[in-house]
């Protein structure tokens, strides 16, 4: 059963609003503790020991997702958020009364990160089954990319709120904060209640309840096609966002300052997609604008590998980040469409275990793929991983012609 009609309003509805205001709040703690964490971890360590345990905290978090999927499943996507934030909160605040009472130590701050990774990955897959239960169909593309305005803007004010609390009070002022942010968020998700959602209160096997999100992205052609494609888009871009930005203005001398506008670059370029997305959907040409846009990526990591100017990057590193968010924003409101909400929460799992699995793939390859290969061939195979995404979509039929109007 799905919610009645009247129940569900636009994307600038009180409810969604509270939602997507959530999303901010939460993501911005999250960016704020690692700043705060990563700072603490090279002090009382060193760089090579905070990158390891940094690492391994987030490896939890890549297990807990297909559990999350299945609460939010079984209990509904609002409590499962407000359970996670409120345990977030109660996380923060433990913190920071330990970091206040004892001095803070490398293995105490990588166990509180990895409990925070384990909550979060409960948050995720219940936010992805949540959001197509407060819009309209018609209105589901404008509500994604609101929400993704709404993450990635709490991303970008999370590092410069966490320098600035731990420039203020310490370890201790970031987990404080943070505390406050994740039970504000928790009160704006129990805002959003919306009717008809299904629960499960059975006693069935969570890796029961896996097992069976797992056969039905199986079952259905298009879903799996979908999820497939999601992999190999994050294939093509992980690597070259994360790692790839920060070799590429080694080669041509911009050093870190020409990384970090590489990424600035990118995040403006995403930010621009969404905007445009929210107030022209692409409704109807959902198929043609994803080909389209996945095919602009592969064209732009292709070049990325021959640019030799900064403004040249510059220029890249925006588009890319331009065709790269718009295509995330169709195959996430695909994705929903076609998953009926009562696996919806174990499907947006599923897809979130990819999208956070491609990163650490593509992250641990590209490196050695430029020592063995060169940097326009390293590139080069990034974009075949787009046109093998392109080719994959286009091979169904009924994807083809989709429509999100």
């Amino acid at each position: 059963m799905t919610a009645p009609a009247r129940t569900r309003r636009g994307p600038l509805s009180a409810p969604y609003l509270a939602f997507v205001s959530a999303t901010g709040l939460s993501s911005l703690g999250d960016a704020a503790w690692v700043l705060a964490l990563t700072t603490t971890l090279v002090g009382v360590s060193s760089a090579t020991t905070a990158g390891l345990l940094i690492a391994l905290a987030g490896v939890p978090r890549v297990v807990a997702l297909l559990g999350g999927g299945v609460a939010a499943d079984r209990y509904g996507p609002v409590r499962v958020m407000v359970w996670a934030d409120l345990a977030r909160c109660a996380v923060m605040v433990a913190a920071a009364g330990l970091v206040l009472a004892v001095e803070p130590t490398a293995a105490l701050l990588a166990v509180v990160a990895a409990v925070l990774t384990v909550l979060g990955a409960f948050f995720v897959p219940a936010s992805g089954a949540l959001r197509p239960l407060l819009l309209p169909e018609e209105h589901l593309v404008r509500g994604n990319a609101l929400y993704l305005i709404g993450l990635r803007t709490g991303q970008a004010a999370g590092g410069p709120v966490g320098a600035a609390l731990l420039g203020l009070g310490g370890v201790a002022a970031v987990a404080a904060a943070n505390a406050a942010g994740f039970l504000v968020s928790a009160a704006a998700v129990a805002r959003s209640r919306p009717d008809g959602a299904v629960t499960r209160h059975d006693r069935v096997a969570v890796r029961t309840r896996v097992a069976e999100g797992l056969r039905h992205v199986a079952g259905d052609p298009a879903l799996r096609t979908l999820v497939l494609v999601v992999g190999l888009v994050e294939l093509a871009a992980a690597g070259p966002v994360n790692i790839g930005l920060v070799l590429l203005a080694h080669s041509i001398g911009a050093g870190v300052a020409g990384a970090g506008l590489l990424l600035t670059a990118f995040t403006v370029g995403a930010t621009l997609a969404f905007l445009l997305t929210l107030v022209r959907p692409v409704g109807r040409r959902a198929g043609p604008v994803l080909v389209l846009g996945v095919c602009a990526q592969a064209v732009v990591l292709g070049a990325l590998g021959v640019l030799g100017t900064l403004p040249a990057l510059l220029g890249g590193y925006g588009v890319l980040g331009l065709v790269t968010a718009l295509s995330g924003v169709v195959l996430t409101s695909l994705v929903q469409r076609r998953t009926p909400a009562p696996v919806r929460g174990r499907v947006m799992s599923i897809m979130a275990l990819v999208v956070f699995g491609a990163p650490l793939l593509g992250n641990a390859v590209i490196g050695a793929s430029i020592d063995l290969f060169g940097l326009p061939t390293t590139m080069a195979l990034h974009a075949l991983s787009a046109v093998v995404a392109v080719c994959v979509y286009a091979s169904s039929p009924v994807l083809r012609g989709a429509r999100l109007d």
